[in-house]
């Protein structure tokens, strides 16, 4: 039995540089590291491809500095791709105008920023309802839903604190909290 492919990710690039679309098709879309170093490139995604079924984990892993965050950012858009394919359900999310990207980031993925991204004058119950609110959902309904995902994460007792109030960890906790009360398809 097949499962339905909910990412596709195809020959992805992200380069960073003075013409990184010139450069890559210059190199045939295959630079090699020196053509990089050489022409002061940096290749933060190289020619990465996979399929994420749904239902699946997928992990990506690597160094610090290897294009882990940077990837992401290019499977939701927040960075552009230089080159290469991204479909999410079968549609190419470099096509999405802007609307339709704001929507699928609403209501579709979920993302925790590698800093967290919380809003320093929100308390912790404001930052996890605070896509919510963006949704336009009902005050009370977004406590609700964000009072479930601040018990979930195990920080029942500190809706009220600010973000400079909470350790690393629990910051942390926030964003996957604020993640979740969306409950996305990917995240």
């Amino acid at each position: 039995m097949t499962q339905d492919v909910k990412i596709s990710c195809r020959n992805l690039w992200k380069i960073f540089g003075p013409d990184p679309t010139g450069f890559l098709a210059q190199h045939a879309n295959a630079p090699s590291d020196e053509a990089l170093k050489a022409e002061g490139y940096v290749g933060a995604v190289r020619d990465v491809s996979f399929d994420v079924a749904t239902g699946e984990i997928l992990i990506i892993m690597g160094l610090s500095g290897s294009g882990k965050s940077t990837l992401i950012r290019c499977l939701s858009r927040l960075n552009d791709p230089t080159s290469g394919a991204v479909d999410f359900e079968g549609r190419d999310i470099l096509r999405l105008s802007a609307s339709e990207l704001i929507e699928v980031r609403r209501h579709r993925m979920g993302m925790v920023f590698q800093h967290f991204g919380l809003l320093p004058h929100r308390n912790v119950l404001s930052n996890v309802a605070f896509p919510l609110e963006v949704r336009g959902m009902s005050r009370r309904e977004r406590e609700t839903r964000a009072r479930e995902m601040i018990r979930l994460v195990g920080l029942e007792g500190r809706e009220g604190y600010f973000p400079r109030e909470l350790s690393g960890g629990q910051q942390q906790r926030v964003g996957i909290a604020r993640s979740l009360a969306v409950a996305p398809e990917v995240w």
